[in-house]
């Protein structure tokens, strides 16, 4: 400090200070978590965040106290919980609304259930998902006819993998046919190509049909003139389906529906049969050579095709669409419960090919069976008791009533492929 005196008149005070320039360094030394943190949400950036592994950190806001949420209990086979559908009109119209979707852009049955409120939000999902976006179900449903393409949104609704599941029926029908028919008719089997492809086709139309006609469905307002199509139209499509608004099924509904749909599947099966029996004829009329398969009458054949629909395939798809509801609503893991009931449409229909042809009279004729060939050509010894068994070869599996369960019986083939050997007696002569 320095006097005024020296630099001006009125006395003031100069304070000097010497500023130090060169830069310093400062060795900073980052912070780790390493417990206790717990975070604040974000309103200011602290170092803390780990939890030390005594599960007192930001995780168990969420979780509680369990193991995070990481595994879950069950595995692959744990239990599904079935959330019930929300018929509420605010959830259905967000729904829409995140699709850019409007009440025009629906066909008119669906835009009738959405204006009385019959329409849940996960339905609205999954037909916007299906047919709001240009994919091969929408293309399929729009070239077909309306009735059929309201059935076919209907079946949609209630269960999303019916598309899927037609097309797997189908290509699994044709594939077990032909491969029964290769295993029958052996090498016959390239000149008879067309017959096999005839009755390979026609099995793989049948089954899904019945598919189709079984599987659960939605439909809203459909009203008809009289009152027992009234009451038809208010059967559930199998026993097992589950009810939905305006559509209440009580045990006596679910008995009706059964017995319906038998007739219903009867009458299907006997044009079936009837069309088939009838392109079987004119095919065989051009072979010059004796089949290797016995074709049946066109009567036989559509009672056969009308007897196997209505009895048996009933019977059989209706416990498939039982438990394949059941797997759906059990399994939490999808791959699981596809993986089961692709395994049980493999073995239905395995079990429908292999009871056909006993259902059609169809049999393989012994001039042409290996088997047959080989045991008719050795000696057998016929008893007293087996001398009218003849008829008893070729209907075998219907007197048993096995073979239209599609159980093998060795009736015919057992019995003639160890034939009882005879007695050779050699006398020696003597020479002389």
């Amino acid at each position: 400090m320095k006097g005024g005196k020296q630099y001006g008149s009125f006395g003031a005070v100069t304070l000097e200070r010497k500023v130090d320039l060169s830069k310093g360094r400062k060795k900073i030394t980052p912070e780790l978590a390493t417990g206790g943190g717990g975070g604040d949400i974000g309103k200011r950036i602290g170092h803390g965040g780990g939890d030390g592994g005594d599960d007192d950190g930001d995780d168990d806001d969420y979780f509680d106290d369990f193991d995070d949420g990481d595994e879950e209990e069950g595995g692959l086979f744990r239990r599904r919980i079935v959330i019930q559908e929300l018929f509420n009109r605010e959830f259905v119209d967000a729904v829409m609304q995140e699709w850019c979707k409007t009440m025009s852009n629906l066909p008119a049955g669906l835009r009738q259930a959405y204006e009385m409120g019959l329409v849940s939000s996960a339905q609205m999902v999954r037909y916007l998902a299906i047919f709001a976006r240009p994919t091969h179900s929408r293309s399929f449903s729009r070239a077909l006819p309306g009735w059929l393409s309201r059935g076919l949104v209907g079946r949609t609704l209630a269960d999303p993998s019916f598309p899927h599941k037609i097309a797997f029926e189908f290509m699994a029908t044709f594939f077990s046919s032909v491969w029964w028919e290769m295993n029958i008719r052996k090498e016959r089997f390239e000149q008879e190509w067309d017959l096999a492809v005839v009755n390979a086709l026609t099995a793989s139309c049948c089954n899904v049909m019945v598919l189709g006609l079984l599987a659960p469905c939605r439909s809203y307002g459909s009203t008809s003139r009289f009152d027992f199509q009234n009451a038809i139209e208010k059967l559930p499509n199998n026993i097992f389906e589950k009810s939905y608004p305006l559509r209440q099924f009580d045990l006596q509904k679910r008995i009706s529906a059964f017995f319906y749909k038998a007739a219903e599947l009867s009458l299907l099966g006997v044009v079936a049969g009837s069309i088939q029996g009838g392109l079987s004829k004119a095919l065989s009329a051009r072979k010059e050579r004796r089949l290797s398969v016995t074709i049946p009458s066109v009567s036989t054949n559509a009672l056969g095709y009308g007897a196997f629909l209505g009895l048996y395939a009933n019977l059989r798809y209706q416990l498939l669409c039982g438990l394949d509801q059941y797997m759906v609503r059990r399994f939490d893991v999808l791959g699981v419960a596809i993986f089961f009931s692709t395994a049980l449409r493999l073995t239905n229909i395995q079990i429908g090919e292999s009871s056909r042809r006993t259902w059609l009279g169809e049999e393989a004729d012994p001039q042409y069976s290996d088997r047959l060939l080989r045991a008719y050509k050795r000696p057998v010894e016929v008893a007293g008791d087996q001398q009218d068994s003849r008829w008893f070869i070729s209907k075998d599996a219907i007197v048993s009533g096995l073979g239209l369960l599609g159980i093998k019986q060795g009736g015919t083939e057992a019995a003639l492929s160890k034939p009882r050997r005879k007695r050779v007696v050699r006398k020696k002569v003597a020479s002389t």
